[in-house]
């Protein structure tokens, strides 16, 4: 039988271009296909008035393992974040800061009223847990949900609520910490260890990084798969492709459809708002908790701050995150969060201008214990075909580009 590539890949985002990476240093003839005008999948930068929006508050941990090996961090210029973070709370701004990279802060701060003093050094003594040992072992430690896991290493009540719970919900989406322990230990080992950071021309600049190493032929943009058969796929357009393998690089909700499952995936959702003022409200690179569980914004930051050319020079920009909210017109959402700004920042917020709105209604698996960890050596879920993607483990992008890395070896290895 002939066929139109050795391995099809449908999904052109991080899992699906490092698979790709693999394939095309192996001399594997692959094809890669995607419904988009662009790589990048669920990582995507617009550009709106000079203003870069990425979809979605995100973020590059520099410590990534993957990450570190595949992507030339100079060319993607880098820009980090204060390791640290300011705490709304009863009407004011308390800092926290990581006490191995700034001390002085971190002095100050030990004495606010986010946790105790105890709770302030158990986080230090958690930070030497975490990056103690290998990363493997770490994620070997016995599971439990996250709340779990910070109540049993003597956390109050006070410092769970006031810090862990705000940071911790704007990672995992949700604010009952039920989030397993393994992803919470992983996620503070990668703050840690790396910086947190956003490329100078948004987080697509990570996609296009990888594609500009692969064959362009080889990449099928604007082509949707909307079945598959034996050994092929068929598109929207009703012609097909075929493979004897075929990768699933597509998010978890689509690789469930393709695969016709019929109980969908649990995923999280997030919503985040962008404005535009003539000054921002803060001239840090620090993202704001609310520690106060009261309005609708979880998190805040001015992305303008850590890298200038997310906004047009003399303009700045300001990123708000929502995790849960019940307004149905994006009206009266945006004017919650400007209110709830307008309580922390003033009367200047009065001249911020709306850009745009992002829901994001697939944005991460719902991962509470048992959580599923990456195989050493990926199984097919049916004959021929294969899955990669962050929720193949600690949603991430480590575990998108490490997925893909792993079942592009595998596959190397079989052709």
């Amino acid at each position: 039988m002939s066929f139109d590539a050795d391995v099809i890949i449908i999904g052109a985002g991080l899992a699906g271009l490092s698979c790709a990476r693999i394939l095309q240093k192996q001399g594997i003839n692959y094809l890669l296909l995607d419904a988009a005008e662009k790589v990048g999948g669920r990582i995507r930068t617009d550009v709106v008035d000079g203003f870069h929006l990425d979809r979605g508050f995100q973020v590059l941990q520099t410590a990534y393992p993957d990450a570190k090996q595949i992507l030339s961090y100079p060319e993607l210029n880098l820009n980090s974040f204060f390791p640290g973070a300011i705490i709304r709370y009863q009407g004011r701004f308390h800092r926290l800061a990581d006490p191995f990279r700034n001390l002085i802060t971190a002095a100050r701060g030990l004495f606010s009223p986010i946790g105790s003093l105890r709770d302030k050094l158990l986080v230090g003594f958690l930070r030497t847990q975490v990056v103690a040992g290998t990363l493997e072992n770490l994620l070997q430690k016995p599971e439990v949900s996250t709340l779990e896991r910070l109540k049993s290493s003597g956390f109050s009540d006070s410092i769970i609520d006031r810090f862990f719970r705000p940071l911790y919900s704007g990672i995992f989406l949700e604010k009952e910490l039920s989030t397993s322990s393994r992803a919470f230990d992983f996620n503070f080992r990668m703050m840690a260890l790396g910086d947190i950071c956003l490329p100078s021309k948004g987080m697509e600049a990570i996609p296009r990084q990888l594609a500009s190493a692969l064959d362009p032929a080889r990449i099928r943009l604007e082509t949707r798969v909307t079945s598959l058969g034996e050994n092929k796929v068929i598109l929207a357009t009703g012609a097909t492709m075929s493979a004897p393998k075929i990768v699933l690089a597509v998010d978890q909700f689509q690789a469930s459809n393709l695969l016709g499952f019929p109980v969908k995936p649990k995923t999280k959702k997030v919503t985040t708002l962008y404005f535009e003022c003539a000054s921002p409200p803060t001239g840090e690179s620090v993202l704001f908790l609310n520690g106060e569980n009261s309005g609708p914004v979880m998190n805040m930051c001015v992305p303008s701050n850590v890298c200038e050319s997310y906004a047009p020079q003399g303009r700045a920009l300001v990123s708000c995150s929502v995790l849960d909210h019940d307004f149905d017109q994006n009206e009266i959402l945006v004017h919650n969060v400007l209110g709830q700004m307008k309580e922390w920042f003033g009367g200047e917020v009065d001249a911020w201008k709306h850009l745009r709105t992002y829901e994001i209604s697939n944005a991460l698996p719902v991962q509470n214990p048992p959580i599923q960890m990456l195989p050493p050596k990926p199984s097919p879920v049916r004959p021929g075909v294969y899955q990669c993607g962050d929720y193949c483990g600690i949603a991430s992008i480590q575990t998108a580009l490490q997925s893909g890395r792993i079942l592009g070896e595998s596959l190397a290895g079989e052709i």
